[in-house]
């Protein structure tokens, strides 16, 4: 069997490629991802706070507190990810974590009261940033891309 030279073989990389980069849906959502954290982080910037960690505080905030792994379920992250992004943030002095009064193996986390203040700061920039991606998408594809992440959330394994 003859070897494909080097010349032959990108070719057909790049036939396979473009078969691929317009019809892939991964492609497309991190795309579309870069995008919004980009609105997102411009906004959130001038507090030292990122995208990651705004969603560990409303998500936190919503809850009053939670264990990690509420936490987790509930933004759709891996709980590694989250105990990365939890330890920044209580060495930023915006979360603390106690003991689960219920499970001594667990832990809660919750906003202290410099979280909560830099929450409260941050939602006008972030209404800002949701209005600017609503704004790009349009409101029926805002609403549709609501509604996909919505359903791929509740099909999620627990």
């Amino acid at each position: 069997m003859a070897r494909r030279s080097a010349e032959e073989s990108r070719a057909a990389a790049q036939r396979l490629a473009l078969e691929s980069a317009g019809a892939c849906l991964l492609f497309r959502v991190r795309a579309l991802s870069r995008t919004l954290t980009g609105i997102y982080d411009e906004a959130l910037r001038p507090l030292a706070l990122k995208p990651t960690q705004m969603n560990v505080m409303t998500a936190v905030a919503a809850r009053g507190e939670g264990r990690l792994s509420e936490v987790a379920d509930m933004i759709a992250l891996e709980p590694s990810s989250l105990s990365r992004i939890v330890d920044v943030m209580r060495r930023n002095g915006w979360v603390e974590t106690v003991p689960d009064p219920e499970d001594e193996r667990a832990r809660l986390v919750r906003l202290t009261a410099s979280g909560a203040a830099l929450y409260a700061e941050a939602m006008p920039r972030w209404r800002k940033a949701q209005a600017r991606a609503r704004e790009l998408l349009g409101e029926e594809g805002a609403q549709e891309l609501t509604a996909l992440a919505n359903a791929s959330l509740s099909r999620r394994a627990p």
